[in-house]
């Protein structure tokens, strides 16, 4: 099958992947597959990307509006300031994605329940928060949504 829309046929094909993961896991769970792998492996294509097409048309919606429609909202670590909208935080979370600036984060059994991304600029950490697996997921997907709506 070919690529009609590049972008948007990616993007699909990259979600329609990472469900299959994640059925395969729900299925099974003793099965040799990587929910959380799968996840960071398809933002390159579920953020990265479709970050570099539409970022002059992602809205600067305040966070607070975000939090109000259900976004979770990473948790900043240290001093630094929250991104300011919504374009902001998935330029963060593109460049963190983009750079490798992640650092997995367990719960006590040491299942991976987390994220903790930075953006780093000229050597310089600029910004730190941590995402649940879960809140990142939800996030992803609200993303792909209104990428479609752009």
């Amino acid at each position: 099958m070919n690529y009609n829309n590049l972008l948007f046929d990616y993007v699909t094909r990259t979600q329609k992947n990472l469900e299959f993961i994640e059925k395969a896991i729900e299925e099974d769970p003793e099965k040799e597959v990587f929910e959380v792998t799968q996840l960071i492996n398809s933002l390159l294509g579920l953020i990265v990307f479709p970050f570099e097409k539409f970022k002059y048309r992602i809205p600067r919606k305040p966070l607070s509006e975000l939090e109000n429609e259900g976004w979770v909202l990473p948790h900043v670590e240290g001093h630094f300031p929250q991104a300011p909208d919504l374009y902001e935080l998935m330029h963060y979370l593109r460049n963190a994605v983009a750079h490798f600036n992640i650092v997995f984060t367990t719960d006590e059994h040491e299942t991976i329940n987390g994220i903790r991304v930075s953006n780093i600029y000229r050597g310089n950490k600029r910004w730190e928060a941590s995402f649940s697996i879960i809140g990142l997921r939800d996030n992803v997907n609200r993303f792909v949504d209104l990428l479609h709506a752009i």
